[in-house]
């Protein structure tokens, strides 16, 4: 993964303002120098079973990223999070990727349940929330500070006996 640094680099940095509205913490990845530290920190996360990382191509052009988090084995449990390019949105790529993500988790992986977490404003997310079938399990007030603001958190979980891989 650590070679795709420099598109991982280009791909924010075409996409700040998008980013910086929901995920600011990701664009410190828009040099390649910073995204290679930070895939070659993702690749030993992976060896040790900490994050699962993903990268979503649409042709040759990476265009987002999806990764699996605090995986617990032994309740058999983690989040999911991922993120897009603006000119990728609205063509069904996430909803396929980050079915497929799932299809991993609760296949390979053996998890049975997974959660997701989005901003209050984050409206795309909570619709692909709703159709990959995750229900919507509460709000967690101001949970987040983005951009310097606390905002609520919405919670949505799926478990392996409602996931419907098609």
């Amino acid at each position: 993964m650590p070679e795709h640094a420099e598109a991982l680099a280009e791909l924010v940095a075409h996409n700040r303002a998008h980013l910086r509205a929901n995920l600011p913490a990701v664009l410190q990845l828009d040099a390649c120098g910073e995204a290679r530290a930070y895939l070659q920190a993702a690749v030993a996360r992976a060896a040790s079973g900490e994050v699962l990382e993903w990268h979503v191509f649409s042709g040759t052009a990476l265009c987002g990223s999806i990764r699996l988090k605090d995986i617990d084995t032994a309740d058999r449990n983690a989040r999911i999070g991922y993120y897009l390019g603006q000119q990728f949105q609205g063509r069904g790529i996430a909803s396929a990727a980050v079915r497929a993500v799932l299809a991993h988790a609760f296949g390979a992986q053996q998890l049975h349940r997974i959660e997701l977490q989005c901003a209050a404003g984050n409206h795309a997310s909570m619709a692909l929330a709703g159709r990959l079938g995750f229900a919507h399990e509460g709000v967690l007030r101001q949970a987040e500070c983005l951009n310097g603001v606390f905002v609520d958190l919405h919670v949505y979980g799926l478990l392996q006996a409602d996931f419907r891989p098609d």
